[in-house]
């Protein structure tokens, strides 16, 4: 997996989630494979299961806005200056589907970072048809909340 030294340090912090209950560990990292992160991207894959299918037995937009929502905060922590933030929007466009036994392809990428950071999250099928769009915006919290993610996973957003 390529990572830049900060990344190297989130992924790291990312691996104390295993040890904790949490919506972020449980629904969407324990089940998307991290192939490379760096500086403001990540890109990954997981297979479509039926713990993340609607009755129809395709992928439930709720998973993908869910998955979206986890890694596009990750990558703009990602960021040389990404903060501990909160998301203040999320738009997404689905544009196809993908069926139980599916492998997607997700890229993260930030547009823009920052105290006001912006990222987009893209999911493709192999053959590379686009599934879903999602666009996530975000607001840094108060200096004071900046050591939460430190107390949390050992992540130090200080530190590059």
């Amino acid at each position: 997996m390529a990572a830049s030294g900060r990344a190297l340090r989130l992924l790291k912090a990312m691996e104390l989630l295993k040890q904790k209950t949490t919506f972020d560990y449980g629904t969407v990292l324990s089940k998307v494979n991290l192939e490379s992160v760096s500086n403001g991207t990540f890109q990954g894959w997981f297979i479509v299961d039926k713990s993340m299918c609607n009755m129809g037995g395709t992928l439930h937009g709720g998973y993908i806005a869910s998955v979206i929502d986890v890694l596009s905060f990750y990558t703009q922590l990602s960021n040389t200056d990404g903060r501990m933030s909160w998301t203040t929007s999320m738009n997404v466009n689905y544009t196809g589907v993908a069926r139980d036994g599916d492998k997607i392809n997700v890229i993260t990428k930030s547009l823009i970072s920052g105290h006001s950071s912006v990222v987009e999250t893209y999911f493709h099928t192999e053959k590379g048809k686009i599934v879903a769009k999602g666009t996530t915006s975000f607001l840094a919290a108060k200096e004071s909340n900046q050591g939460f993610i430190k107390e949390l996973l050992g992540f130090d957003v200080y530190e590059n």
